[in-house]
């Protein structure tokens, strides 16, 4: 399931880069476009897992519940906030930096699930994933913005060139 979950959000993540670029379609608009081709699908999988039944079960018994509602209506404006973060981010730079970003947010929700949460022993294995990950993106970031660097400064000398 992992491995499926990686492969799709790849997928999206590169439709929208595309979509962003070449139709001109704004974050919202994405938004929108991937929630309701992403309906039917998702209505599928929860019927044929039988979580459907549970979850209204559950919705319904906890409706009364003032922090219970709180609690549902902060995760539905996080989870539009995240996913509208992301898809502006993969617009205006690229699908492989938003990953890259994620990467380095997963980073930093480890550690500090480490420091905050504990139940897990910290061993070699785990600070050499965090340190493997951690290095990747700070390479990632400093080659993009070297690049960024060198094309404005080839812009800049272009301009005074013609300017002589």
């Amino acid at each position: 399931m992992a491995l499926t979950s990686v492969f799709f959000q790849t997928m999206y993540l590169v439709l929208v880069e595309k979509s962003g670029a070449e139709d001109g379609l704004s974050s919202i608009e994405i938004m929108f476009y991937n929630s309701f081709l992403s309906l039917p699908f998702l209505l599928s999988l929860i019927i044929i897992t039988g979580e459907f039944p549970n979850s209204v079960s559950v919705l319904f018994a906890k409706s009364s519940s003032l922090s219970f509602l709180i609690i549902l209506l902060l995760s539905l404006v996080m989870g539009i906030l995240l996913n509208f973060t992301m898809f502006l981010c993969t617009i205006v730079n690229s699908a492989l930096t938003t990953t890259i970003v994620g990467v380095l947010k997963g980073v930093g929700s480890t550690t500090l699930g480490f420091v905050l949460l504990g139940g897990v022993q910290v061993h070699a294995l785990n600070i050499t994933g965090l340190v493997i990950n951690t290095a990747g993106g700070v390479w990632y970031s400093y080659a993009k913005y070297q690049q960024k660097k060198s094309k404005a400064l080839r812009l800049t000398s272009n301009v005074e060139s013609h300017r002589k």
